[in-house]
């Protein structure tokens, strides 16, 4: 088979959408994966996908910026894509945080090797948790599945950045990920209501009783449990999640064709 010039410059289209998608997606895009271990697996579906889609369509392009321009439009739709998908796995920590906030747990932080960040412990826990439960129902494959799908809605060359649509789909969903996070919380939030009225009337009835020493016991305690309780909702959030993510990568897709 001849492997011409323009072939190449084919190949490496394909190659820069795999390889934005494959460091900003979630599962793929982990800290802790080798990062020869990603840009091999970006070269391995570059190849797949050039094997696949043939015949290859010639590049409209005539000058060195034409190209350059294309290859800016290939980053930009597989960092897209990427980013919505990443942005679901965003709400756990959200929620995370704010259980934290409303326990007294946000003092305390822990190294997540994943992110190379400080956060916090409920954050970590529900991350972990919903990975797992997420792996376990292959949505990683459907994640690379949605991410091949887009060479047929978007053929190379033909990306489209149409600023309005993406600003409003950003908005939007940044908008959900804020309220689906908030309603992770709500157990915890209303649990923590409650106790705070307890907590003000027991003070107006023995104010010799130290509330600050009791209080943060009593939130701690009470917040393990509702945490533990609302552990049954989690492969409830996962699917939810997980839909989520598939309104995101279809309405990213579709506003870049």
């Amino acid at each position: 088979m001849d492997f011409s010039v323009q072939d190449l410059e084919y190949l490496l289209l394909i190659l820069t959408r795999v390889s934005c998608f494959i460091f900003t997606a979630p599962f793929f895009s982990d800290t802790n994966t080798p990062r020869r271990v990603k840009v091999g697996l970006s070269l391995l579906i570059a190849i797949l996908v050039y094997a696949y889609e043939t015949p290859h369509e010639a590049l409209g392009y005539s000058t060195l910026l034409g190209y350059g321009i294309l290859v800016i439009e290939e980053a930009c739709c597989g960092l897209i894509i990427g980013f919505m998908a990443n942005m679901c796995m965003q709400m756990i920590a959200f929620a995370g945080a704010l259980i934290d906030m409303d326990i007294g747990l946000s003092m305390v932080s822990l190294f997540n090797p994943i992110t190379k960040s400080q956060v916090g412990f409920s954050g970590t826990l529900y991350q972990y948790a919903l990975m797992l439960i997420l792996m376990a129902t292959n949505l990683h494959h459907y994640i690379l599945k949605a991410f091949l799908a887009s060479y047929e809605l978007i053929p190379i060359a033909h990306v489209n950045l149409n600023s309005e649509k993406l600003y409003y789909i950003a908005v939007r969903y940044l908008c959900d990920a804020f309220r689906i996070g908030f309603e992770i919380f709500l157990p915890v939030f209303c649990a923590m209501l409650l106790l705070n009225v307890i907590l003000g009337i027991m003070v107006k009835t023995s104010p010799q009783m130290n509330m600050f020493a009791v209080g943060i016991q009593l939130k701690m305690t009470v917040g393990f449990a509702v945490m533990f309780i609302s552990a049954g909702l989690l492969p409830k959030i996962a699917d939810f999640i997980c839909g989520e993510m598939k309104e995101m990568i279809t309405a990213a897709m579709n506003a870049l064709r």
